[in-house]
C-alpha cells in the first residue's frame, strides 16, 4: 500500500499468504454485509471532515459492530472500530458512558 512505511511483501510471504487463504475462512469477516458511506466531522473542528466508510455486522436487534475504513478501494486502511446500539440500549448506559457515545442517527439506519 503506498504511503504504508516498511518493506514492500516478499514473494515468499505472498505465497504463505495465498496458501491461508485458501485453508482459512475468514467468517468472522465474511459476516460484515453492509456498507456505509458517512462523513465524520472532527469535534475540535468543525468545519473539518472527512469521508469514512462503515462495514457492518449486525449482531442483533439492537447492535451493530462496524470496522471503519478510509476508503472502499481495496487498499483501504482501518482506521477504527465503532459499535452502534440502538436508542433503548443507549437509554439504560450509566451517565458516565453515555459521554462516550455519538449517534450515527443521520449516517447508518441500521437500528
Amino acid at each position: 500500500m503506498a504511503g504504508t512505511p516498511g518493506e514492500p511483501i516478499s514473494l515468499k510471504e505472498k505465497v504463505v499468504e495465498k496458501g491461508a487463504e485458501m485453508m482459512q475462512s475468514l467468517k468472522p469477516v465474511k459476516q460484515f454485509n453492509q456498507h456505509a458511506c458517512t462523513f465524520a466531522i472532527y469535534s475540535h473542528d468543525m468545519h473539518r471532515q472527512m469521508e469514512t466508510h462503515h462495514f457492518i455486522h449486525r449482531l442483533n436487534q439492537d447492535f451493530c459492530q462496524c470496522a471503519v475504513y478510509d476508503s472502499d478501494d481495496p487498499s483501504a486502511r482501518l482506521i477504527g472500530v465503532e459499535y452502534i446500539i440502538s436508542q433503548r440500549l443507549f437509554d439504560a448506559l450509566p451517565s458516565d458512558e453515555k459521554k462516550l457515545w455519538h449517534s450515527h442517527f443521520y449516517e447508518v439506519c441500521c437500528l
